[in-house]
């Protein structure tokens, strides 16, 4: 974004757009021109590189409010560092304190007499403390380090800033797009943004507020809105509207259309970094934290893919997944009344998708108690309470596996690897563990030896036995080597075929290699 006073913006009749720099050679050489003055300027002091840069705004015939977005854009490429060489503020007050007690100069001498005083006091020279005296002020810090940029991705990244510059007025902001949409899903959560989303045939719709349109005009609000353009223009293809409060006592609005074909080429696209570890709120970042120390064998996804309601969409906070079973939790705090409204609209009418709703008492309004009728709605003060959310899992984690027992009893199973493990079957038949589990402890599976969670092929149980027999017979064998023995004919779990094998292990220390396997019938 630039300063307010920097948009340069053409109003005509109910439109609005912003004035973008063409990547003309003319623009692009002021742009080049402006890049090689900041890094000349390495060394000296921000106050010398500003006079040069205001010199440059008469000298280069641009618009000036071009050359200083330029120069915004470029400043926030800068690393500034204070020259002084003893704290300014410490220098400051020990010349304000002497300046107190003699009283404050009116000349040149008297000026240096308080100077020459507060050096010696302060152990340093005089003129060391006259340049270190105002050091921190930003026209005396010195441009210690610049990176560059190419002038054709800074004319782009001027543009893009016009136009993040004027969304920070609008009221809305409606935009399409092909693809991308996970990302651009989880970056408005990420972003804390308002915002409504529609389906249709080629994809989403989606409308978010503008800080316009809030009770009062958040800077903040508009700054995330304003982080969300470069993530749409990502995409080869997009269309954007926009309507927007621009003059002070003029209500009307001013509409705004953007779209790639025209306006993708002018407009710098860059990738804005998700931090995984941020959540929407404390109240969600403490419920996750404390579900997942729980380790309850369910997978905790946060803002994972949109559920299609109707023609629109909505996007839950955290999904639970275990197997085939989904579970959403929708944590509810602050929302404009509008917002609420569209919510519990979506919520009513998500059909037999199971959600579990977490609403702040104190913010919770009645039409909750109706929805609660048909969804899992769940009240907390500080805390998102773990026990009714775990008790709802555990319920639909039952009720599936006995309806999963009940089928794999009427089905036959077949296993095709000579060595298997449950979790592995339960994962290709698409089925809980737990739930194969019980059945193969009924079942016994035609070939196959049920050792532990593991089934293995009698003839493979029976050539590893073989191995280990005439190994046995030419020494001891230790338990490490009868390991690397089972291992290699393909067997798995040592330590429970040696046990189903009959075979004991006598222990001589803790190191594997120490061990000896014998027969268990032999004493």
């Amino acid at each position: 974004m630039l300063p307010s006073s920097l948009l340069i913006a053409r109003k005509w009749r109910d439109t609005i757009k912003p004035v973008y720099a063409r990547l003309t050679q003319e623009n692009l050489e002021a742009a080049r021109l402006l890049t090689q003055t900041y890094e000349s300027y390495v060394g000296k002091t921000k106050g010398e590189l500003d006079e040069a840069v205001e010199g440059m705004e008469e000298n280069l015939g641009y618009d000036y409010r071009y050359v200083r977005g330029l120069s915004t854009l470029l400043n926030r490429r800068c690393q500034l560092e204070p020259r002084a060489t003893i704290n300014p503020i410490q220098a400051r007050r020990q010349v304000f304190k002497i300046a107190h007690k003699t009283g404050f100069p009116t000349t040149p001498e008297e000026r240096r007499t308080i100077l020459h005083q507060a050096a010696e006091e302060l152990e340093v020279a005089m003129e060391e403390l006259d340049e270190s005296l105002y050091g921190d002020l930003e026209n005396e810090l010195t441009l210690k380090d610049f990176k560059p940029i190419n002038e054709e991705a800074l004319v782009r990244q001027y543009n893009l800033s016009l136009t993040q510059t004027l969304l920070f007025y609008s009221t809305e902001l409606t935009f399409t797009t092909i693809g991308n949409w996970q990302h651009i899903f989880k970056q408005i959560k990420w972003l804390g943004l308002i915002y409504t989303i529609s389906r249709s045939n080629r994809g989403y719709s989606v409308k978010v507020d503008g800080p316009a349109s809030l009770f009062k005009l958040n800077r903040r609000y508009g700054t995330s809105l304003a982080k969300l353009l470069p993530v749409i223009i990502q995409n080869q293809r997009w269309n954007i509207k926009a309507k927007i409060l621009r003059f002070k006592g003029d209500r009307r609005l001013l509409n705004l259309e953007l779209d790639s074909e025209k306006h993708g080429g002018i407009m710098k696209s860059y990738e804005l970094t998700l931090d995984a570890e941020n959540y929407d709120s404390k109240v969600e970042k403490d419920f996750a934290v404390r579900f997942k120390a729980l380790h309850t064998g369910w997978k905790l996804i946060r803002e994972p893919e949109p559920i299609s309601v109707g023609r629109r969409v909505m996007i839950p906070d955290f999904r639970f997944q275990k197997s085939s079973l989904r579970v959403y939790l929708e944590v509810m705090g602050f929302w404009t009344p509008r917002y609420l409204q569209e919510k519990l609209r979506k919520l009513a009418d998500l059909g037999d998708v199971d959600m579990i709703v977490a609403a702040n008492r104190k913010l919770a309004c009645r039409k909750l108690d109706k929805i609660g009728e048909k969804l899992n709605v769940i009240y907390y003060k500080q805390r998102i309470p773990l026990k009714p959310i775990l008790v709802h899992l555990r319920s639909k984690k039952e009720r599936l596996m006995n309806e999963q027992i009940e089928r794999l009893r009427t089905e036959v199973l077949r296993v095709e690897n000579p060595v298997v493990e449950a979790k592995e079957l339960a994962e290709k038949l698409e089925v809980l563990e737990e739930a194969i589990k019980s059945v193969l402890k009924e079942q016994k599976i035609p070939g196959y030896a049920l050792l532990g969670d593991m089934l293995i092929k009698e003839t493979k149980l029976e050539e590893i036995q073989e191995k280990l027999e005439n190994r046995l017979r030419q020494g001891d064998l230790s338990l490490d080597e009868a390991s690397t023995i089972i291992e290699d004919i393909g067997g798995r779990n040592p330590a429970n075929l040696l046990d189903a094998l009959d075979y004991k292990v006598e222990w001589h220390g803790i190191n594997p290699r120490s061990t000896i396997i014998r027969r268990k019938s032999i004493t």
